[in-house]
C-alpha cells in the first residue's frame, strides 16, 4: 500500500510539474504563432495515438468488449456497449483534433477518456488484476504504473492546447 502511496504522490507531482509548464511555457517568449503550432503537433499527437488505438476496436469489438468485461467493474452487456460506444468515439474525437473543426470538444472527450483509463487501470493494479489494458487491440500491454505514467503524460497533450488557447482568448478578449 505504501509504494501504491507514492506512486499517487509522483503522478501528482508529475501532473502538477506539467501544469505549471503549460503555464510557463506561453510566458517564455514562445511567439503566439509558435505556441499554435506546438499546440496543433500535440493534437496530432494524441489523434494518432486515438486512431492507432480505435483501429483494431472497431475491426473486432468483441474483443475489446472482452477486455473491458476483464477489469471487472461492469456487466457483460454495458462492456459490449461500452466496446462499440468508446472506439467510435476515440475515432470521431481524434478528427476532430486534426481538422481543427470542434477540436477543444476532442480534447475534452480525449481527455475525461485518459482519466477513465487512468482510474480503470489503477483501480485493476490495487486489485491484483492481471490483465492487458486493451488499448491497441492484440499489442495491448499489461496494465501497469507505466500505463498510467504514459495515460497522464497524453493527458497533458490534450490539456496544453485548452490551456494555451483559453490564455490567447482571454488575452485577445474573446473569453
Amino acid at each position: 500500500m505504501t509504494a501504491v502511496l507514492i506512486f499517487l504522490g509522483l503522478i501528482a507531482l508529475t501532473i502538477l510539474a506539467g501544469l505549471l509548464l503549460l503555464r510557463w511555457l506561453p510566458a517564455s517568449g514562445l511567439s503566439p504563432r509558435a505556441l499554435a503550432i506546438l499546440g496543433w503537433v500535440l493534437r496530432v499527437v494524441l489523434a494518432l495515438v486515438f486512431v492507432r488505438a480505435a483501429v483494431p476496436k472497431l475491426i473486432d469489438p468483441f474483443a475489446f468488449a472482452t477486455d473491458i468485461y476483464a477489469y471487472r467493474v461492469i456487466p457483460p452487456m454495458w462492456a459490449a456497449i461500452g466496446a462499440i460506444l468508446m472506439a467510435a468515439i476515440e475515432m470521431v474525437a481524434a478528427v476532430a483534433l486534426v481538422t481543427g473543426l470542434l477540436w477543444r470538444g476532442g480534447a475534452i472527450v480525449l481527455g475525461g477518456m485518459l482519466l477513465v483509463f487512468i482510474a480503470m487501470i489503477f483501480q485493476a493494479i490495487v486489485r491484483g488484476i492481471d490483465i492487458h489494458c486493451g488499448c491497441f487491440g492484440e499489442s495491448s500491454h499489461t496494465v501497469s504504473f507505466w500505463l498510467i505514467a504514459q495515460d497522464c503524460g497524453l493527458l497533458l497533450c490534450a490539456l496544453a492546447p485548452l490551456i494555451w488557447d483559453a490564455r490567447r482568448q482571454r488575452r485577445v478578449g474573446l473569453a
